[in-house]
């Protein structure tokens, strides 16, 4: 798990007292974070509830599955992630003990030793249809072919989705290589591709996994298509709104 946010290097928190203030905002703001153990292919969606800077730990609600609790409690690494106001919170906590709060059963854990924090887009990013989805073909590195539905587009990457439950265990980081983006009737561009980020947007029975991705190697000369695809895209939005 830390190797996957090898990646993210230039978003990494180290100080205790910054990473406190994370998690604490997390908490007074009651945001989800999904847990994933790193020993299953399991995922929670869990609360912080206390964040004792002090004493090191932070305290965060369990499962209503006991099986997911307990697969929770022998792991020895756990990958934390969270959304708040567009801004992407990932870290990997340490093994967690039983604790009991407020009178019910919780997790805690020490605080992490670093936080990713990533900022807001640096590019304006537009929605494509839902109606008529644009699709994206690609190779993985061990040269599999895989597809996703293009979400949204912008001059630095695309979102990407899927509902392929093996999909969803690819690491951050992954290069997708050939990537051909089908924009139906505003044409196709091929591209590489890194995945930069990971969450499942439903829950772990029915899956929807959203991947944030940046171009990498992507030709200048390419830039100018993209941009009117991006402003067709847009003016239909308005064009829908209004």
């Amino acid at each position: 798990m830390r190797d996957a946010l090898a990646a993210l290097e230039d978003f990494r928190i180290t100080h205790p007292k910054e990473i406190g203030s994370v998690l604490r905002q997390l908490m007074r703001r009651k945001d989800f974070l999904a847990v994933e153990c790193s020993n299953r292919p399991h995922r929670i969606v869990t609360r912080i509830l206390d964040v004792d800077q002090d004493a090191g730990v932070f305290i965060y609600d369990c499962s209503a599955d006991q099986t997911y609790n307990r697969l929770l409690l022998e792991s020895e690494e756990s990958y934390f992630s969270a959304t708040q106001d567009g801004v992407r919170i990932q870290f990997v906590g340490a093994r967690p003990e039983q604790h009991e709060f407020e009178g019910a059963f919780a997790f805690r854990s020490l605080l992490p030793e670093s936080l990713y924090r990533m900022q807001r887009r640096e590019f304006f990013r537009v929605e494509t249809p839902l109606m008529e989805p644009y699709r994206c073909t690609a190779q993985l590195p061990d040269k599999r072919q895989v597809s996703f539905d293009i979400y949204d587009l912008s001059l630095n990457g695309v979102g990407l989705r899927s509902k392929d439950p093996i999909l969803g265990n690819l690491p951050i980081g992954t290069l997708l290589s050939k990537a051909v983006l089908d924009c139906n009737k505003l044409g196709t561009m091929e591209t590489n591709l890194k995945i930069t980020y990971l969450n499942n947007i439903r829950n772990p029975s029915d899956p929807i996994y959203h991947f944030g991705c940046r171009f990498v190697g992507f030709a200048k000369a390419k830039e100018p298509v993209l941009q009117r695809m991006i402003n067709y895209l847009e003016m239909a939005r308005r064009g829908r709104r209004d």
